[in-house]
């Protein structure tokens, strides 16, 4: 399902295990991981309650640097970020943006690395829901 720029997956797994299974996925596919990030873990310790939900952050510097090469803006959305959230209904999903939103921000023509990235975060966040 994509929305507003935003490809979400239904995951029949847990939050933690989603997201080990993602970040195993991504460490196994040899991509850089800079930060795991568990929002609700930060929201309880400062005495606020919310919904699972935790972003890892990951990249491979070989495509962003090419990506960057073309406008250094498009450091404010790299490395990529893939979110894993339980939502109001319990339900489980993995979700990002869309790559090509990238290329349209920044206005970088006819990327070959922004297609091949694309591909690749739908086969790891598949292989992490399958």
């Amino acid at each position: 399902m994509s929305n507003n720029g935003i490809i979400s997956k239904k995951s029949p797994l847990s939050v933690n295990q989603t997201m080990d299974k993602f970040e195993a996925i991504v460490k196994e596919k040899g991509l850089n991981i800079a930060a795991r990030v568990n929002h609700q873990k930060s929201a309880e310790n400062v005495g606020l309650e919310m919904n699972e939900a935790q972003v890892l952050i990951f990249g491979n510097p070989k495509a962003g640097t090419l990506i960057m090469q073309e406008n250094v803006m498009a450091a404010l959305d790299l490395p990529m970020r893939a979110v894993v959230y339980k939502n109001n209904d319990d339900e489980v999903y993995i979700a990002y943006h869309n790559p090509t939103e990238i290329q349209q921000t920044y206005n970088i023509q006819g990327s070959a690395v922004i297609e091949q990235v694309s591909d690749a975060l739908d086969k790891l966040t598949s292989a992490a829901i399958a």
